[in-house]
């Protein structure tokens, strides 16, 4: 039998959510905080289909969702979610269109894994 160690995982990275940081940031109020988590659930697929004006070229509306949602990323303390909008917000600075497209896949593959985290966390 053969051990395969060249592939970690199918699993996207895991984008780290630093919860206690976050409940520390707003002042311990986790009622607010689930509030806020439940408007980011809400707005952030919206964000994320304009940002898709990547496809259209759409430099002005791609870079707007996307510096919009690094900046709510921050308030969360989703320091990887933030850091690959950083990526894309770069990519699209230099009109890079192809890398575009991928680090926005990337996204919100990201996203969907942070969605289930702060869904997990607005249930208990």
């Amino acid at each position: 039998t053969s051990i395969q160690h060249d592939k970690p995982s199918d699993s996207a990275p895991v984008p780290v959510w630093d919860q206690e940081r976050t409940i520390q940031r707003m002042g311990g109020h986790r009622a607010l905080i689930e509030k806020l988590v439940t408007l980011f659930i809400r707005d952030t697929p919206e964000q994320l289909a304009e940002a898709l004006g990547i496809e259209l070229q759409d430099y002005e509306s791609s870079y707007i969702a996307m510096h919009s949602l690094k900046g709510t990323s921050s308030n969360f303390c989703t320091t990887h979610l933030e850091a690959t909008c950083a990526k894309l917000l770069e990519a699209l600075k230099h009109r890079d269109w192809p890398q575009a497209l991928i680090i926005h896949q990337k996204l919100s593959e990201e996203y969907l894994i942070l969605e289930m985290q702060f869904k997990d966390f607005i249930k208990h």
